[in-house]
Formats: C-alpha cells, structure tokens, sequence
C-alpha cells in the first residue's frame, strides 16, 4: 500500500469518527527524529495540488467558534495530505502522542513563556489589537463581502465604531497613566473586550457619547470659521480711539 492511500485512509477514519487517527509507527523510516526534521526543514518540497471539494462550514460567524469546532479545525489541518506528512509522523513517534495532542503541548508552553514574561500585555494585545485586527481583515476580505454588500456595510459600521473607540480609550489611558503612573491595561482588556461582545452595548454607547462630543467641537469651530467683515473691523478700531 502506497504512502498516499495510507494518508486517504486516516483522513477517511478521521472524518467519519470526528477523532484524530493514530499514526502507524511502522510507516515512519528509521532515520531518527533530528535527520527527518533536517531534511524538512532544508527540503523545498510542495504537496501536491488538491481538487477542491465543496464542504459545510465548520464556523460561518464569530458567534460560532468553541472548543470542540477548534479542535475539528487544528485536526482537519494537521491531518490533510502534504509534504511534512512524515515528519508529523516521526513526531508521534518520538512523543508518543497524536499530532493535535504534541501541537496544543507546544502551544501551552509556548503560552506559558509569554505569560510569565508580561501577562497582562499579551493578553491585552491578543484580545484588543490581533483578534480585532484579524476580524477586519476577514469580514473586509471576505467574499461574502463582495456578493453581501450588506454584510460588509454592518462590518465596516461595526470596525469603524471599535477603532474609534479604542484611538480615544488608548490615549486617555496614556494621558492618566502618565499622570498617576499606574499600569491601566488591565482597565483596557477589561472596557475593549465588552466592546467586542454585540450582546452587551458598550460599544454604541461610548460611540454615540464620543460622537456627541466631536459634533459639539466641531460645531462651535464652524459657528466661528468666518472672516470678520471691514465694517465690523472698522468700528471695533473706532471704539478703541475714542476710548
């Protein structure tokens, strides 16, 4: 049996039971697990190209994302047929552990390093700057934007809004934290993940209040963006010299 059936048939296994298969040891060459890694990494090697198969989405919005579709979305990737196949393979071998169970160990203490660096400042720039970096992106991208319209509008309503929101709260907290010197990113994780949540109106209460007070400023600079008319400039002079 051919390397490419064995692989067709784990992914087959793996769809059918919705559990990651476990790899055969005996399919994995006896090069060690340091050469396979060498060879992966200096290797130039490109899978094959894949014939597209029109499948259900997993997840069609944020509200849908959970543990258990995760955990289906890191399998699908690890397990479809491509060129490091083997070197997945030698992994399992070495660790004794399925591939989805070595890659959540690597991420945990990958994790683990940057929290016991600074905790705060990674989780604060993961949930208010790359999670909602990362959403732009994709609802701007996507293409339901372009068949939608809709869609992309309440999108850009809904981005327009956070980034707003987020410039004003970021430079209040630089202008206090400068002033009382204390760490106030905790206040920000806290105050921006509300306002990534559509069930609670953090987000268009802060915006409307932040509108309000633009409209206010810009209304008094336009009440007074005039030149002064001669009449007016020549009386004021007279009043001044017979003061």
């Amino acid at each position: 049996m051919s390397q490419a059936e064995v692989i067709n048939q784990e992914r087959s296994f793996y769809l059918e039971n919705n559990t990651a298969p476990i790899s055969l040891a005996s399919d994995v060459k006896k090069s060690g697990f340091l050469s396979t890694l060498a060879s992966y990494l200096t290797s130039n090697a490109k899978s094959d190209p894949k014939p597209v198969i029109q499948q259900k989405k997993l997840m069609n919005s944020w509200d849908d994302v959970d543990l258990v579709k995760l955990n289906i979305l890191v399998c699908n990737v690890l397990y479809e047929p491509h060129s490091y196949e083997l070197l997945f393979r030698e992994i399992e071998r070495v660790f004794g552990r399925r591939r989805e169970h070595c890659f959540y160990g690597a991420l945990g203490v990958l994790l683990t390093l940057v929290l016991l660096n600074d905790a705060v400042g990674a989780i604060t720039a993961f949930m208010t700057l790359i999670i909602p970096t990362f959403m732009t992106v994709t609802a701007i991208s996507s293409t339901s934007s372009y068949e939608n319209p809709s869609f992309l509008k309440n999108h850009q309503d809904f981005f327009v809004r956070y980034w707003t929101v987020y410039a004003v709260f970021v430079t209040g907290e630089s202008f206090l934290s400068s002033l009382i010197h204390w760490d106030l990113r905790l206040f920000r994780l806290i105050f921006m993940s509300m306002c990534l949540s559509t069930r609670i109106p953090v987000l268009a209460a802060t915006y409307a209040k932040i509108l309000g007070i633009v409209s206010t400023i810009r209304e008094v600079i336009e009440s007074r963006n005039f030149e002064p008319s001669p009449v007016v400039m020549v009386s004021a002079s007279k009043k001044t010299k017979t003061g």
